[in-house]
């Protein structure tokens, strides 16, 4: 209850700054208190060109990275497992946890798999499996299709987050945001067999477009975003902040301005509820397949049982297992890293209210409430590791504090090596 409670202060206390400062920044001047100009203090911008170059060298090093952790993995279970291994048996080794059930929708799509009349891949959005069934008419090998989706999608990833940190802070801080969100404890899952990376690109290329203020391509990647996981809608409210603010919304509503606002809807604004698309996709797979729009939240809640509940509720039950030692396996692999990342999370967003984005911000409290408003939290860790904006706000913070670059550096090495040994060994992370 206390644990909750506490969460809940945070959570909702952010929430409240977050909307002072859009609704400060759209137009409206609320106080001009001392406390509230810290709280919504402006960025100092230092802009930087992009380069194709620059661009290209991230992707290919990006994806050397990859390849260079996929070997690590071979070696990991050459030198703990006593089984012998080919290339082909190797990869469907690969194939655990989720992996599994998007190699059932690559290679036999949603309606292909039942268990009793059930298709629970339902639960499972499309466009990371699909992307990879298409990859394997070239490929004829769905494991390395859905490997090397993976390997690309995480690339591409790396050069969106990259350009999106140049805009506002420069190359140095742009280049630890992606060391940071590549060596992050539990980012080996951008080269799973599963849809993590697709996630990372999508949303990495959504919020970079949603800062350059080109409203089509926001629509069609934030659609796409939404068709790699239902977190990937709220990139909607982002967006939304960033046009009321960069358009002065509110302060044109003031001066009854109304015919330009609307003008600045239908030309611009409206392009966000492009998003909506990808949801309806998604959903109309669920039709398609099993009869009901909605069958995936009954698969979710009686196969996964991952129904919703309140965020304070979620954390607190985390809380109860991580502080659980008869089951220290689980405590050590699961309960715990995600009891502590949750709460570096939450710490970092209250450090971020002063020198970030509203738009930045608010897609990481977004991102945040649902991934723990599921009602039991199994793989809080693996969905974290999407949460751009923590690598943008961790990126910012150790650029004025250097000595904690090579802390994190380290830490996030050695646990990303940790986990990264635990997952093979099939541990539940």
């Amino acid at each position: 209850m206390i644990i909750s409670v506490l969460s809940s202060i945070i959570v909702w206390g952010i929430i409240a700054v977050i909307a002072l400062r859009v609704i400060n920044f759209s137009g409206i001047s609320i106080s001009s208190g001392r406390s509230y100009k810290f709280l919504t203090a402006d960025l100092c911008i230092s802009h930087q060109s992009e380069t194709a170059y620059k661009a290209l060298n991230i992707f290919l090093t990006a994806f050397l990275f990859r390849l260079i952790v996929f070997i690590l993995e071979i070696l990991i279970l050459f030198m703990f497992t006593d089984q012998e291994y080919t290339f082909s048996t190797f990869l469907r080794r690969l194939e655990i946890w989720d992996c599994t059930n998007y190699f059932r929708i690559s290679t036999v799509g949603y309606s292909g798999y039942n268990e009793n009349g059930i298709y629970s891949t339902l639960v499972f959005f499309p466009l990371y499996p699909y992307i990879a069934k298409i990859l394997n008419f070239i490929i004829h090998n769905t494991h390395i299709s859905l490997l090397l989706t993976s390997f690309l999608t995480y690339s591409g990833g790396c050069v969106f987050l990259y350009k999106l940190c140049l805009i506002d802070y420069g190359h140095n801080a742009a280049k630890k945001a992606v060391i940071y969100a590549s060596i992050f404890p539990f980012a080996f899952f951008f080269g799973a067999m599963m849809n993590e990376s697709m996630l990372f690109f999508t949303s990495a290329m959504t919020l970079y477009f949603i800062r350059k203020h080109k409203w089509p391509l926001v629509g069609i990647c934030g659609a796409l975003a939404a068709l790699s996981r239902m977190v990937g809608i709220v990139l909607a409210i982002p967006a939304a902040i960033e046009w009321l603010e960069h358009y002065k919304i509110l302060e044109k509503l003031k001066s009854k301005n109304i015919k330009e606002v609307w003008k600045l809807f239908y030309s611009k604004g409206l392009w966000i509820f492009l998003m909506l698309l990808g949801l309806g996709i998604y959903l109309f797979c669920n039709y398609s397949v099993a009869g009901n729009w909605f069958q995936f939240l009954d698969y979710q809640n009686n196969i996964w049982g991952n129904g919703s509940c309140y965020f304070g509720k979620h954390i607190s039950t985390v809380f109860s297992y991580a502080v659980n030692i008869s089951d220290r396996t689980r405590m050590f692999s699961t309960w715990l890293p995600y009891l502590l990342l949750i709460t570096f999370c939450l710490i970092m967003m209250v450090y971020g209210l002063r020198r970030n984005r509203s738009m930045y911000l608010a897609y990481f409290i977004s991102y945040f409430i649902l991934n723990a408003s599921i009602q039991y939290p199994i793989s809080g860790c693996r969905y974290m590791s999407c949460i751009i904006p923590l690598f943008i706000v961790l990126a910012d913070f150790t650029e004025r504090h250097e000595k904690a670059d090579r802390w994190i550096t380290v830490i996030f090495s050695v646990l990303f090596g940790i986990y990264l040994v635990a997952y093979l060994h099939d541990m539940v992370i």
